[in-house]
């Protein structure tokens, strides 16, 4: 057995290994099959199992009858080794032996064989077993890639639902926050989901507020947003990528560079993430614009309020002390026109003067009660106003 049997080789035929303490049976059989395969001959049980690993052949040809461990007791301890890494790189085994009964071939079935050749074996149908089992074991091997394929598809499929699922719960609540430092947690606890390190400034340039996993930025940190929120929409440093939008920007240190796959996975789920927090920050400066008006609206009404009481009250005030004025001066005249020497027809005529200005004074005050009644109105729609906004 040469060592070159167990050297890789790109162009490698299917191997076969022949277990057999009987030269000439062992010899036979190689002659037979060394111009198709690539073969290696043993002479017992225990150098199978040293060499089985190493050599790794696609169909052992196993004696039955050996000297130390048999044929059986080496299938199983085959079957049983730890190196395999799966049940595909396993070998089948065709058991040869010299007594072709029903015990032996259950025996043989039992202890992990694959079929069975009745010695002194037919060139045929060794040949024409091996071939079916090499095939078989390709045809395995086939099988068994494309359901670990598929298996690898299907669990990125589920690590890509899970990663989804991250950034749609994050979209979710971040619509619903009602301050910067909340949706700031919101997007740096989402992040940290995908085991990302970042940290998140929030705000116009200029006025914006940088927010980190614990404590404060430091100063550095509030630099290095300075100038990247100058950079484009993605920027990307060593370890280190950036996310920029106008309201937002995302800065992660720890971005996996190292597996291609899932950097860019992550490229996407950070975009979408970023452009939902900018969305929230927009919905977050419209509420606070919408408040900023509706507090100067109701700051407004409140003065024009006022106002309006306060001349509503001189009003009434006033109205109330004219006609006090009136019916003073009505019984002031009254009293001293007896000192005045007028006649008795020139004392009515004054009187009636004076009564018909008073009456005229306070015809006008009564038509002032409609200008009141509007500034009851007024006051009333204010007020109402004040009540939707509140």
């Amino acid at each position: 057995m040469s060592e070159d049997l167990f050297e890789d080789n790109s162009a490698q035929r299917a191997r076969v290994m022949i277990v057999d303490d009987d030269d000439i049976s062992a010899s036979l059989l190689e002659t037979l099959l060394e111009d198709e395969f690539e073969t290696c001959t043993l002479p017992s049980g225990e150098a199978c199992l040293d060499h089985i690993i190493r050599f790794a052949p696609d169909v052992v040809l196993l004696d039955i009858q050996m000297s130390g461990i048999d044929g059986y007791e080496t299938c199983r301890r085959l079957r049983s080794l730890e190196e395999w890494s799966s049940p595909t790189e396993q070998p089948v085994v065709i058991f040869f032996s010299g007594h072709d009964t029903l015990e032996e071939r259950l025996q043989a079935y039992e202890s992990g064989g694959d079929d069975f050749i009745a010695k002194p074996p037919a060139p045929e149908e060794v040949l024409s077993k091996v071939r079916a089992l090499v095939t078989l074991v390709a045809e395995r091997k086939r099988m068994q890639s494309e359901k670990d394929s598929m298996q690898k598809m299907a669990m990125s499929f589920l690590t890509n639902l899970g990663e989804s699922g991250v950034a749609l719960q994050f979209l979710r609540s971040g619509l619903a926050c009602t301050d910067m430092a909340e949706l700031a947690r919101l997007t740096i606890a989402a992040l940290r989901d995908y085991g990302l390190d970042a940290h998140v400034q929030l705000g116009a340039p200029g006025r914006a507020k940088t927010f980190v996993p614990s404590g404060s930025a430091a100063p550095l940190e509030e630099s290095v947003f300075e100038q990247v929120r100058k950079m484009e929409r993605i920027f990307q440093f060593r370890r280190k990528i950036v996310i920029n939008y106008p309201h937002v920007s995302i800065l992660v240190n720890n971005f996996p560079i190292e597996d291609e796959d899932r950097c860019g996975r992550l490229r996407d789920h950070l975009a979408i993430i970023a452009e939902g927090c900018e969305a929230s920050m927009l919905a977050l400066l419209r509420d606070s614009e919408i408040q900023a008006r509706t507090t100067l609206l109701q700051d407004t009404a409140a003065g024009v309020e006022n106002a309006i009481l306060s001349l509503r009250e001189q009003y009434r005030a006033l109205q109330a002390e004219t006609r006090l004025s009136l019916h003073e001066l009505n019984q002031f005249f009254a009293k001293e026109l007896i000192y005045l020497g007028l006649s008795e027809i020139q004392e009515e005529q004054m009187l009636s003067m004076l009564s018909r200005g008073i009456e005229q004074t306070m015809t006008a005050f009564d038509r002032g009660l409609d200008f009141d009644s509007q500034l009851g109105g007024l006051l009333a729609n204010i007020r109402a106003g004040k009540d939707s906004t509140s």
